[in-house]
């Protein structure tokens, strides 16, 4: 049986003329960005290393496009979807039906990541562009689309968090762009430190022989690179660096230009792997603040009860 909350709020947004405009707008925008990136290499009738450096870079420019859009929208989404209901009073009904606080929470998270699935779907045509200069595959483009998908359920389920906690909706949007914050910053510590540490290892090279130098380097490596593994996997963000650095080079073409100690650290790390535990972490995050939020609006539910029993 279909989810009554979702089946409502999906018809109701669907019939907006917003929707239809918004889905064009952002297709339209991340078009232009991968034009702007790359028109020579897309118009090029001939093949080159050039075209090809083009290409991915435009790829890797509109996933991180994608990648910042998400993280600005999605929140708001479902920042009001359980608060919004408790100042329509409309909660107290929902909750005297057969409808589960899970099945509410459910409801409007699948209902907004449906949404933003359909945005990526409209920039999938313009994603695909990057075929035609070679460096990217239908894989990786797809991947790289689920990649979005995971981070806005993920940003999705902090909003519907913040909903289920706090009883107004300018509250719970505040305070779910801050808890996507916090998490963005606390996930990158890891990364910070094994930065640090290996980078304070760099004075001992000059003060020791080169076989000693060379062990110090490697050991400060091997453990940057622990504590940069957890970075990976936790943060977001770096779990899109990741997901360019496994599809193309040019994350440790940059890093070899301009920082030598994150270069070090990037040989220690297997990519083709952190991507997915990144992912993997993202959605169990998410699914265990969405029970969390479902946790919040059951006490609510089992008021309701004890009234109706009552009369």
């Amino acid at each position: 049986m279909i989810n009554p909350i979702l089946a409502s709020s999906a018809r109701r947004r669907m019939r907006s003329i917003r929707t239809p405009i918004l889905i064009t707008l952002y297709g339209a925008m991340i078009l232009a960005s991968g034009l702007g990136m790359a028109f020579g290499a897309f118009t090029s009738s001939t093949l080159s290393i050039f075209a090809m450096r083009e290409g991915v870079t435009a790829y890797a420019a509109m996933l991180a496009i994608q990648f910042a859009m998400i993280l600005l929208i999605t929140p708001a989404m479902t920042a009001g979807s359980i608060a919004g209901e408790r100042e329509r009073q409309t909660l107290d009904m929902l909750l005297v039906t057969n409808t589960g606080s899970l099945r509410i929470v459910a409801g409007k998270l699948l209902e907004s990541l449906g949404y933003v699935a359909l945005l990526l779907v409209a920039a999938l045509p313009t994603m695909c562009l990057t075929l035609i200069t070679g460096g990217v595959t239908l894989a990786d483009v797809l991947t790289g689309a689920l990649f979005l998908l995971v981070t806005a359920f993920a940003a999705l389920s902090v909003g519907v968090f913040a909903s289920a906690v706090f009883r107004r909706t300018v509250t719970a949007t505040v305070m779910a762009y801050l808890l996507v914050f916090l998490i963005g910053v606390v996930t990158l510590l890891p990364m910070v430190l094994g930065v640090s540490y290996i980078g304070s290892h760099y004075d001992d090279m000059y003060a020791s022989t080169m076989a000693s130098s060379v062990a110090v380097i490697g050991g400060a490596d091997a453990a940057a690179s622990g504590l940069s593994v957890n970075a990976f996997i936790y943060s977001p963000a770096m779990g899109l660096m990741a997901l360019i650095a496994d599809q193309t080079s040019l994350l440790k073409n940059t890093l070899m230009d301009y920082s030598y100690t994150m270069y070090r650290i990037y040989d220690y790390l297997d990519f083709s792997a952190i991507k997915w535990e990144n992912m993997a972490f993202m959605a169990g995050a998410g699914l265990l603040l969405d029970l969390l939020a479902a946790c919040f609006v059951r006490p609510r539910e089992a008021r309701m009860r004890r009234r109706s029993a009552k009369k």
